[in-house]
């Protein structure tokens, strides 16, 4: 007698049998790709033989998942998706992230045990009937809950990638039409008509016909033109300005340090974020926002999925801060000007943005290869986690004005930069004896900024703003 492999996520809600292939199909290959009622789904084989139905197209980005390597991870058999590495459990989609805990002895985070996320990729029941006019492989489709592959389960072109065995990374981001008469997912259809439903679960808003100018105080929607992938966790997002307009309004000047508030459509106010725009201030036509990908994120990791052409909502441009490069001064509503002569940037991460906006205008303002000394200490862990790094290193190499130094806390053999973290000795040997002159000015985790505020005034740097 045959055996039985029955895993569905989300929950027990399931359509009705479908036979899709011999018994025989899987016994030249390990995998199967199929289009079961619509629905892009796999057959992969696992430990012992043991079969797996899962959603073919990665719930991250819509990467040919089901064409990846299968690992153990923490003794679970894992298809890691060939795009971004994003494992995904077999018998269930779940997706296993390391999870941390702090260590009050010594006050770091540490490893806390391997932990897994359900409903991320959709999973399926599947059986092996055998040889009998009955036999063959049947899969009965998962209908019930949500599950993030969900947005892309009908993607015809994603799929493409699936059947030709093609990693190459060029996502299209969005889900084609369910096909006609068919449901996705009893509860998510029924949330679509009704309106309730959240997220990429929604139909993706409509493009917008012309763009708009950011208000201060107005929710206005600000359609995608591109994305691209920056590091291993940072994106780059383009938006669309109205032809000829600039992100600041029309007859205002660019004032930074400057931010925008963004959410997305449906989520009303309890899911806002705020980023720093990083474009030139004088370029029409669209402005950039750089933003980190956080896989656990409620924000992020849906904008990580939406493609050119669909819409979210912004106000802006909002900040407390303003520079004035002639007067070599850094002004604060209803406070003193700083003044200074050189700036230091102790930024981590993310917390590079408002530094590459603070440059971006330094250079739109002429001031670029002034006297003004620019420090640049950029902490991360991985070399590969460094975000405009080419940049840096080339306004460096133009200006003999700025000073870059990146640290990395985890780096390869081959890396050649500092190693370890931004402490006492590196900023002595970075910014020297000029405390009097600078401001600093550091963005990062809080407890970044705190240490570096602790660092910065034992050396005599009192001037320090914490973004």
């Amino acid at each position: 007698m045959a055996e039985a492999v029955t895993r569905a996520s989300a929950s027990d809600a399931a359509g009705d049998w479908v036979r899709v292939a011999d018994s025989q199909a899987l016994a030249a290959k390990e995998r199967l790709h199929l289009q079961v009622e619509g629905r892009y789904v796999s057959v992969l084989r696992g430990k012992a033989g043991a079969l797996h139905c899962l959603d073919s197209i990665c719930y991250h980005t819509g990467g040919p998942l089901t064409i990846g390597d299968i690992e153990d991870i923490n003794g679970e058999p894992c298809v890691k998706c060939p795009w971004h590495d994003y494992p995904v459990r077999l018998h269930d989609g779940a997706k296993p992230y390391q999870s941390m805990k702090f260590d009050p002895v010594t006050k770091k985070l540490t490893p806390d045990g391997w932990k897994f996320t359900k409903n991320s990729q959709r999973s399926h029941e599947i059986v092996d009937r055998g040889e009998g006019p009955d036999g063959g492989l049947w899969v009965r489709l998962s209908t019930g809950g949500k599950c993030e592959s969900d947005q892309f389960a009908y993607n015809a072109s994603a799929a493409k990638n699936v059947w030709n065995g093609d990693s190459s990374f060029r996502p299209d981001g969005k889900s084609d039409p369910s096909p006609h008469g068919y449901k996705r997912s009893g509860e998510v259809l029924a949330e679509i008509r009704s309106g309730k439903a959240l997220g990429l679960l929604r139909a993706p808003p409509p493009m917008s016909s012309s763009a708009v100018q950011m208000h201060p105080t107005e929710w206005r929607p600000f359609r995608i033109l591109s994305k691209k992938q920056m590091t291993r966790s940072m994106w780059l997002f383009r938006f669309a300005l109205p032809e000829g307009q600039t992100l600041a309004p029309p007859g205002a000047r660019w004032e930074v340090e400057r931010h925008v508030r963004l959410r997305l459509p449906g989520h009303g106010q309890q899911l806002v974020r705020e980023y720093t725009p990083v474009s030139p201030p004088k370029r029409p036509g669209s402005f950039d926002l750089a933003i980190k990908i956080y896989e656990e994120g409620a924000m992020s990791s849906r904008l990580a999925r939406m493609a050119p052409g669909q819409v979210v909502e912004m106000t802006g441009l909002h900040g407390d801060y303003t520079i004035s490069w002639p007067s070599r001064t850094i002004f604060r509503a209803g406070e003193a000007g700083l003044q200074f002569r050189s700036l230091a940037f102790l930024v981590a991460g993310s917390g590079v943005t408002p530094c590459i906006q603070i440059l971006q205008d330094w250079v739109a303002q002429g001031e670029a290869c002034s006297s003004i000394q620019m420090d640049i200490l950029y902490a991360n862990r991985t070399e590969d986690e460094i975000a405009f790094r080419s940049e840096l290193t080339d306004l460096a190499k133009l200006c003999r004005s700025v000073n870059v130094c990146f640290a990395v806390t985890n780096p390869t053999e081959a890396w050649g930069g500092h190693r370890g973290r931004i402490d006492l000795d590196l900023l002595r040997q970075q910014l020297g004896d000029a405390a009097e002159a600078t401001v600093a000015l550091v963005c990062g985790p809080p407890e970044f900024n705190e240490t570096m505020r602790l660092h910065l005034n034992s050396l005599g740097f009192t001037r320090v703003i914490c973004f």
